[in-house]
């Protein structure tokens, strides 16, 4: 490899969300200041900054939900609404100074690999050029709308919980929820005693267990304790990770069934505090617990048996102009129409338009369906890595831990062309195919295989997230193996 000048190495990061600021923490640490960070909102904080609808909490215990090297104890509640993390972020974001580096209401919208370096252009025409391209992007980007006949016909207002019109007013109106999501079930809590009546149109019942201990506040009195003894916050953060670690795994990989049986249980002992069977039948999933994302939630259940609650299980047959209509042709009339459908989980970075070596695009590469190699790099895409990319663990565990593990790896990987060693990395395709026939032939070993549509796999029954446990994907984060990469 040839020794080159790094000295004058730019990087670019495109976006400001946890695993944005995470990078650029760590490479001003370590003394890489020539960085710019692209992100298309106007203040840090990803998909916390974008998310506003009521009842939003995070379902990682709060102070748990912060980087490692930054906890945090500043929350009201055990599982802390958003507005408590977009604070935090907003404190990191001034602690280490990173607005400096932040171009805000930036979105990039190309991105080409030309002569070693990346080319990027922003969506109001701005260009930029970097030798090093870390996209931060998340998942939780892209709103997912449902393919129904009709959607745009509706009179009313119709929102996206992804994109929540704080105006909006739902005060004695008749509302439709349509997905059954952890969104649906944060919502729906938050608003049933505002609306005139709430009917939710379920596809799929889904899995709700109760919190461990439920939701209780966090007096002043024990933040004041946790304040004056950080060591003592790290240790309870570490062991609230652990223990999730440990039921994320036994349900994973559940060789004796103990895990999700004892989950299951509790599903099932908050099931029977249904009164009606007819709805707790209905509300009752088909599927084993884990196979897809579990949801937690104290109060689902108790809001969907209020007299103005409805639960819809008949297909949709479309949306007209003051209502939904069913398959079997009944009518509901609303006035507002809330879509809780999620995110288009598989679009990753995407719709940006992204062309590695020979002007190759990314969709064409990713055509058969979306990989990565150990989920931050792409063969034939060099010098470009990717924080929670494609095979990365998207379960129930805490995604900023495993941003930490992702960016830890990828300053490795970087230090070699940093420090002049090389002037391009990236992924051996015969390393990254060997990687991915791996994760594939896992999957059948895992609760995922019981039969269940979720997001942990595509159209064809290959992982989009990690398939192992979380604790060998940590151990597989410590150290990259050079052999799997090309360096020139």
């Amino acid at each position: 490899m040839d020794n080159v000048n790094s000295q004058d190495k730019r990087i670019i990061i495109v976006g400001a969300g946890f695993s944005g600021m995470g990078c650029a923490i760590k490479l001003l640490e370590a003394g890489h200041n020539n960085i710019t960070i692209y992100e298309k909102n106007e203040n840090v904080g990803g998909t916390w900054e974008t998310n506003r609808y009521p009842g939003l909490t995070c379902d990682v215990p709060a102070i748990a939900y912060t980087f490692s090297f930054e906890r945090s104890c500043e929350f009201s509640r055990h599982y802390s609404p958003s507005s408590e993390i977009r604070d935090y972020c907003q404190m990191v974001s001034d602690k280490y100074g990173l607005k400096e580096y932040i171009q805000f209401q930036k979105e990039i919208e190309e991105a080409s690999f030309i002569d070693n370096q990346w080319h990027l252009k922003t969506t109001d025409g701005a260009e930029d050029v970097a030798d090093i391209v870390i996209m931060a992007t998340g998942v939780l980007r892209n709103p997912n709308y449902p393919d129904i006949e009709g959607l745009h016909q509706f009179s009313g207002d119709v929102v996206h919980t992804g994109l929540w019109d704080e105006d909006l007013d739902l005060i004695g109106q008749r509302v439709g929820v349509i997905g059954t999501g952890a969104t649906c079930t944060q919502l729906v809590p938050a608003i049933i005693d505002e609306v005139e009546s709430l009917t939710l149109f379920q596809r799929t019942a889904q899995w709700v267990a109760p919190f461990d201990g439920g939701n209780p506040s966090v007096s002043e009195e024990q933040r004041d304790y946790l304040r004056k003894d950080p060591t003592y916050l790290s240790t309870l953060a570490d062991g609230m990770l652990k223990k999730i670690e440990l039921l994320v795994d036994g349900i994973l990989v559940d060789e004796t069934g103990k895990t999700t049986a004892a989950i299951k249980e509790r599903c099932d002992e908050r099931l029977a505090e249904i009164e009606d069977p007819e709805l707790r039948e209905r509300l009752t999933p088909n599927y084993e617990p884990g196979c897809k994302r579990l949801i937690w939630s104290e109060v689902f259940y108790p809001a969907m048996q209020k007299a103005n609650a409805h639960l819809e299980t008949n297909g949709i047959e479309c949306i007209e102009e003051n209502g939904i209509r069913l398959k079997n042709g009944e009518f509901h009339e609303l006035d507002i129409l809330i879509l809780a459908t999620g995110y288009r989980m598989h679009d990753y970075m995407r719709p940006m338009k992204i062309r590695g070596e020979g002007g190759v695009l990314l969709d064409d590469t990713w055509a058969d369906g979306e990989f990565a190699h150990r989920g931050v790099m792409i063969p034939g895409y060099p010098n470009m890595f990717t924080i929670m990319g494609p095979n990365s663990p998207l379960t129930n565990f805490s995604v900023i831990e495993v941003a930490e593990w992702q960016i830890g790896y990828v300053l490795q990987l970087l230090d070699l062309v940093l420090n002049g060693s090389a002037q391009t990395v990236m992924p051996d395709p015969k390393s990254t195919q060997e990687f991915n026939t791996m994760l594939s032939e896992s999957v059948d070993s895992t609760i995922w295989a019981s039969g269940c549509n979720s997001y942990y796999l595509d159209q064809n029954g290959i992982p989009n997230v990690w398939p192992g446990t979380v604790m060998s994907y940590r151990e597989s984060m410590q150290t990259p193996n050079i052999n799997e990469y090309i360096f020139k």
